[in-house]
């Protein structure tokens, strides 16, 4: 799979965010073409655990393995777009 439990390291919403980003992975993978659509099992995820935790689980290793504007774009299609200007991830 995409993410490996020893690539999450702890937030209060690491359990939450990690199942999100797991049922996420064949849309936000790097190495993988997007779906043209996220699964229904990934918006589940994303509606019931909101951005928020997501984005507090990101740190650099795991955004080094996901395509953050694939994530937004996912976010928004899932009906939970992040807000402007707001910050997801660790890179700069």
């Amino acid at each position: 799979m995409l993410l490996w439990s020893s690539q999450i390291q702890g937030n209060r919403c690491d359990d939450s965010g990690i199942q999100a980003l797991m049922a996420c992975g064949y849309s936000i993978a790097k190495e993988l073409s997007s779906p043209p659509k996220p699964l229904d099992g990934c918006c589940t995820a994303v509606r019931i655990i909101g951005m928020k935790c997501v984005c507090e689980i990101i740190n650099k290793e795991i955004e080094s393995a996901i395509d953050m504007q694939k994530l937004v774009n996912v976010a928004s299609a899932c009906g939970r777009p992040l807000a402007p200007h707001s910050q997801c991830g660790k890179l700069p």
